[in-house]
């Protein structure tokens, strides 16, 4: 099954699950939108809360195109809290693979989708300080157009 999420424009809605550096669990929901430019993909991403105060937050990748046959790229996202981010998604088999760090390195994480099938991801990723975790995620993502 060829991969849907990133390589085709797209653009799905995510639901799931947030968790802070104490593990307290928070809902989340929001969209995901891919396209695709000739000279590079845009990815971006808004997850809500689902708290009396919903809190925001924002995402945008810009994508260096896969090359034809290749399984990684690099892509780079700027971040009012967290800085400049500089990572790489990578193929593997039925899972994308993304690795990332700020640009003075204080900041890394990591993401991985799982294709569950043609319309549906699941994601689940980890954001760190150094060594200590601020957040880690668990969602799902459903194609909706």
């Amino acid at each position: 099954m060829e991969h849907a999420f990133l390589l085709q424009p797209g653009l799905w809605r995510a639901e799931g699950e947030f968790f802070d550096a104490v593990g307290n669990l928070t809902g989340v929901e929001g969209t995901a939108e891919v396209r695709h430019y000739p000279e590079k993909w845009v990815y971006e991403g808004v997850l809500r809360t689902l708290t009396p105060a919903p809190q925001e937050t924002r995402t945008l990748y810009e994508i260096h195109p896969f090359a034809p046959g290749a399984f990684a790229t690099h892509w780079s996202s700027n971040s009012a809290t967290l800085g400049t981010l500089r990572g790489r998604f990578l193929i593997v088999g039925d899972a994308i693979l993304s690795s990332y760090e700020s640009a003075t390195g204080r900041y890394r994480g990591q993401d991985t989708l799982l294709q569950r099938d043609a319309r549906r991801y699941s994601a689940r990723g980890a954001l760190f300080d150094g060594a200590r975790l601020l957040s880690a995620w668990s969602v799902e993502l459903l194609r909706s157009a």
